[in-house]
């Protein structure tokens, strides 16, 4: 007897299932019916073994997402084997393997994919989340309401794997890592009176979790109960939040309270930067940006994401009522004796409110300058440009690239007693004992050159302007630079001659800045390779060929990438690193600026000079000393700078001397 995947799975099945979303297409307006005809016409050719659906993608009529938006609207449900393939999570073969298999043992596809090790628990409950449309639920022991477990008897939840973890009103949302389970779901029905709401979660987890309450239920009294808050609030490692009024003592509000805490605690300790909470249609959605890169975490139930949307609003004083309006707000909380300044963002959509959260912390935020990340050459040279007494020192790179920490790290090391320090900022991101740090706050008559004229009454030997994001700031940098003192910024730019061409643009004279010395650094944030699993590994040949790298192969070079272990949560990467191009003038450089030479032929000039480190000779040296994957490191580059050094080759004795300590020959 053949399974109903295999049935699904059936060629006439799907053509038939396909021609009928492409009549929805049409009615929905989402293609025309010349593109439905042309696609049809395609589909009847000889030998042609696509399905409509598949056509009417690769002609570019209609996205994958559009697709599976109509088949679950209409109830045209997308065979499980199908959603694996697309995911490029199995293979034809594989699936062709695990279906045979199925008609012999008539074990549900999922299952036999994951005993035969092609796919994880995890990658399977996500598939059925996308197949059956329920939320895809990460468990976890701070998720579950207690007094729920009391609904079903202990064997029944064990049996089935069963975990109940919300109620709204008389609704219990229950977790399970199979909604097609039909023993499972009869059981269900009759301890809730068949009044529930389904998730989907992977089934080890799951068991997990109901083994660690199912010994750890405690009784219900109050008492008791007071106690069992504390006692999660010590396992969250969330002390206080600072100046916030208290929580709620029970209830639905009380148990979002607790995911919060959570969901907090979990980010830091993952190193996330940012939090993202993201209303979609009946759920929310939680991800982390860990090392740059956005992460899911897991989906919750649309009305656990109000209770907690409410609840971050309260902790950062704002209108809890105000539905509407986009509103920033902050607070600070105490996790693991570590004080971290949340930055809230609310965004209204019309699914319901968008909420990020930023982590700032001072204990992470302020670096030395050897721990930024420059090859050992190129942090000699800048630390000799510091020493010097003047001069323009520009970071530049795009948003989130580690422009501040780099002006912080440098500030920092040349913050000592015989050096006058004052910043004009907006806002001091990090306060550093021993500079003067001013804020950014301009009232009538009191802007930014206004302030600068002050800073420079004030006897200081470097002057830094936050950020060069306007006239009025450009002209403050110029006037700064002409007084003849050290100036600090940072600007927009895609590479180190980009800053300077910008800054030149804004009014500081090729003359003035030939003159006075220029330290330009652009830089990116790169992926690390974790330490505990990195292993030695061959590149792709043609990301190797991209990089040019004149008299050596591929095999000349050791490259490394993590594998994937519990220190970096299986994702093979563990924090970030900074890779720098670094622009110092010299008398060839001068000369092409006094000459007003464009970016490129700048840039020949500033190749020959050795006194320039390109972002592509850095990050084919980052993933050369094996900090990352030669992917990762040619990802980093922009489409301007691939197109920038397209026709210029790297040479090997200069990568190989950047990479000695001392510079070697260069």
């Amino acid at each position: 007897m053949r399974s109903d995947e295999e049935e699904a799975m059936d060629k006439p099945s799907l053509q038939q299932q396909s021609q009928a979303i492409g009549r929805i297409l049409l009615q929905e307006g989402l293609i025309t019916e010349n593109q439905l005809h042309y696609a049809i016409e395609v589909a009847n050719q000889p030998g042609q073994k696509k399905r409509l659906t598949e056509i009417l993608v690769d002609l570019g009529y209609v996205t994958k997402r559009q697709l599976r938006e109509v088949a679950r609207r209409h109830k045209l449900r997308v065979p499980l084997g199908q959603i694996l393939l697309e995911s490029g999570l199995i293979t034809e073969q594989q699936l062709q393997e695990a279906l045979a298999e199925q008609t012999l043992s008539a074990k549900p596809l999922g299952e036999i994919l994951v005993a035969k090790g092609v796919i994880t628990e995890e990658q399977l409950a996500q598939a059925l989340s996308e197949q059956l449309d329920f939320p895809y639920i990460v468990p976890n022991r701070r998720l579950v309401d207690r007094v729920l477990l009391k609904l079903f008897p202990d064997a029944v939840l064990r049996e089935h794997t069963i975990l109940p973890l919300f109620m709204d009103g008389d609704t219990v949302t229950v977790l399970i890592p199979n909604p097609e389970d039909q023993a499972a779901i009869a059981k269900i029905e009759q301890y809730t009176k068949g009044n529930f709401d389904l998730a989907i979660g992977p089934r080890s987890a799951i068991r997990q979790v109901l083994k660690e309450v199912l010994l750890d239920q405690y009784q219900y009294s109050t008492r008791a109960e007071t106690q069992t808050r504390v006692e999660e609030a010590g396992r969250s490692g969330v002390r206080r939040y600072v100046g916030a009024p208290p929580p709620p003592e029970a209830g639905p509000e009380r148990q979002a309270v607790s995911i919060l805490d959570y969901l907090l605690s979990s980010a830091i300790r993952c190193r996330a930067s940012d939090i993202h909470i993201e209303s979609l249609k009946g759920k929310i959605r939680v991800r982390y940006r860990i090392d740059g890169k956005l992460t899911f975490q897991t989906d919750l139930p649309g009305h656990v994401g109000e209770r907690i949307v409410r609840r971050i609003k309260v902790l950062a004083g704002l209108d809890v009522s105000d539905t509407t309006s986009v509103v920033d707000g902050h607070f600070f909380l105490n996790v693991d004796n570590t004080d971290f300044d949340l930055r809230v963002s609310v965004l209204p959509t019309v699914f319901g409110c968008s909420v990020t959260i930023r982590a700032l912390t001072r204990e992470i935020g302020l670096k030395d300058l050897g721990d930024l990340g420059m090859v050992a050459p190129a942090l000699m040279r800048f630390r000799r440009f510091l020493d010097s007494p003047a001069g323009l020192v520009l970071f530049s790179g795009p948003t989130g690239s580690g422009k501040t920490t780099s002006l912080y790290a440098a500030l920092n090391y040349l913050n000592r007693s015989d050096m006058k320090i004052v910043t004009l900022e907006e806002p001091v991101e990090f306060s550093i004992e021993g500079i003067s740090q001013c804020e950014l706050r301009t009232t009538a008559g009191k802007g930014m050159l206004d302030k600068i004229r002050v800073m420079m009454r004030q006897d200081p030997d470097v002057i830094v302007v936050g950020e060069i994001k306007d006239d009025e700031s450009a002209e403050a940098v110029v006037q700064a630079v002409q007084s003849g003192h050290k100036v600090f910024s940072t600007i927009h730019a895609d590479d180190a001659f980009g800053a300077v061409l910008r800054i030149m643009d804004r009014g500081l004279r090729n003359y003035l800045l030939a003159s006075t010395g220029l330290a330009s650094v652009a830089q990116r944030l790169v992926r690390q390779n974790c330490p505990q699993c990195r292993a030695p590994y061959h590149p792709r040949p043609d990301i190797f060929a991209e990089f040019h790298v004149k008299g050596s192969t591929v095999d000349a070079w050791q490259f490394m990438r993590g594998m994937g272990c519990p220190a970096c949560n299986q994702l093979g990467f563990y924090g970030r690193t900074g890779v720098f191009e670094m622009l110092l003038l010299d008398p060839s450089i001068r000369d092409a600026l006094l000459n007003a030479l464009n970016a490129a032929e700048l840039r020949r000039v500033a190749l020959e000079t050795g006194n320039y480190l390109s972002m592509r000779e850095a990050a084919f040296i980052k993933a050369a000393q094996g900090h990352t994957p030669l992917e990762e490191a040619f990802g980093l580059l922009s489409y301007s700078e691939q197109q920038a050094f397209a026709h210029l080759d790297l040479d090997t004795n200069t990568i190989r001397a950047w990479m000695m300590p001392n510079g070697g020959d260069l």
